[in-house]
């Protein structure tokens, strides 16, 4: 017989499963739109060709929060050339944002990993 899983683990799975539909809409809305028509006029807008629509916002999130300078040290300059001019356009509120949106999806996604793993554990 299977045990249901305690109810701390579905409260926390449905907030932040709800967290993550609710901050990838604002994410695209106030992070990724922006700095897309920024980059656009200026020519420096490569991601859009790069990644695909449904994943763009939590690529630019990722771009945002992530020094990929420090690990790169320019062994990969074309990357870092794409990368940095989003991290300079963005504001303090699109880092918050961001930082919002990776935490609830990566929450969500280690935590559903996590649940199948240790089901028997967790109970």
């Amino acid at each position: 017989m299977e045990h249901p899983m305690p109810l701390w683990y579905v409260f926390t799975m449905i907030g932040l499963l709800l967290s993550s539909l609710i901050a990838y809409p604002v994410v695209a809305l106030f992070v990724t739109r922006p700095i897309q028509r920024i980059l656009r006029q200026k020519n420096q807008d490569h991601i859009s060709d790069w990644v695909v629509w449904p994943f763009k916002s939590g690529w630019y999130a990722t771009v945002i929060l992530v020094p990929f300078e420090r690990i790169d040290r320019g062994r990969n300059p074309g990357f870092m050339n794409t990368i940095l001019p989003i991290r300079q356009t963005a504001n303090r509120l699109q880092w918050w944002l961001s930082l919002w949106l990776e935490i609830s999806m990566s929450g969500m996604v280690l935590l559903g990993f996590a649940g199948m793993l240790f089901q028997s554990y967790i109970v």
